[in-house]
């Protein structure tokens, strides 16, 4: 009897050996499969994309069912991407050839087995594109920031569209160039306007104030259209915002041209 139960435990622990664990698949093709959608289909590549696999000899793959390293990503369909979050661990904890994300400068760090190393790398530059035709209305002599802005470009997605706001991604040299038109309508006589590109920082060394002057001096009896615009150089820190206002002395209540190309904003960091 016990030599027939010896038999059988090395019978069943050779099969235990070979077994192969499929989940949501009836034929596996590694020591674990698992199929995440039920939809693959043997020898079709293509539809290894959900599967994740773990092969006798110790590699896993997502996405592929032949992993060639200890962890393979490549999948047939390129979505391959390799999320890393940040670690408040220090890097001797973490070990040598660990890695980690940082957020507030956008960059990936190695550990060394003692500290933190930056990679090389170049972040891509701030760049904004946008246009108004909103119609927004200026009450005479009140500094108005303008606001509904159609984005056209935003690099890095730093422009509030809606409230106008810009914040600048990472320290540096800031170009702005600010058009504004507004829609045709009488002018005051000996009035003026004032466009106005400014920053607002918890650094009081960075807020500055662009601001440009048109005046209507003398008698202006027709109704026609004003229009005019600003442009300034701005050393701003990671954070840093930019606005841009109009303050129209011109009488009475004026409103955007509502064509947008007659008003635009475009920012880019050097």
């Amino acid at each position: 009897m016990k030599k027939r139960l010896a038999i059988a435990l090395m019978l069943g622990g050779s099969l235990f050996i070979k077994a192969q664990i499929g989940i949501n698949m009836s034929a596996p093709e590694a020591v674990l499969h698992v199929d995440g959608q039920k939809n693959t289909v043997s020898a079709t590549p293509a539809s290894y994309y959900d599967d994740v696999v773990i092969t006798s000899s110790g590699n896993m793959g997502a996405g592929t069912k032949s992993p060639k390293t200890r962890l393979d990503l490549r999948s047939n369909e390129h979505l391959n991407a390799l999320g890393i979050g940040g670690t408040s661990q220090t890097a001797s904890a973490a070990k040598a050839g660990a890695m980690r994300y940082n957020s507030g400068t956008q960059d990936l760090s190695y550990s060394d087995g003692s500290s933190w190393i930056t990679l090389a790398h170049k972040a891509p530059n701030d760049f904004v594109d946008a246009e108004n035709s909103s119609a927004q209305s200026f009450t005479s002599g009140t500094q108005t920031a303008l606001t509904n802005w159609t984005k056209k470009t935003d690099v890095n997605g730093n422009f509030n569209a809606g409230t106008g706001v810009f914040v600048a991604s990472k320290t540096g040299i800031y170009i702005v160039a600010f058009t504004f038109s507004l829609a045709s309508g009488t002018i005051a006589n000996d009035s003026r306007y004032e466009t106005l590109i400014q920053t607002n920082s918890a650094s009081s060394a960075t807020n500055k104030v662009f601001k440009c002057v048109g005046s209507y001096p003398g008698t202006n009896s027709l109704s026609n259209r004003v229009a005019g615009g600003c442009s300034g150089i701005f050393n701003l820190n990671q954070g840093d915002n930019i606005t841009v206002s109009l303050n129209q002395a011109l009488g009475t209540a004026k409103t955007l041209d509502t064509d947008g190309s007659l008003t635009s904003l475009s920012i880019f960091g050097l």
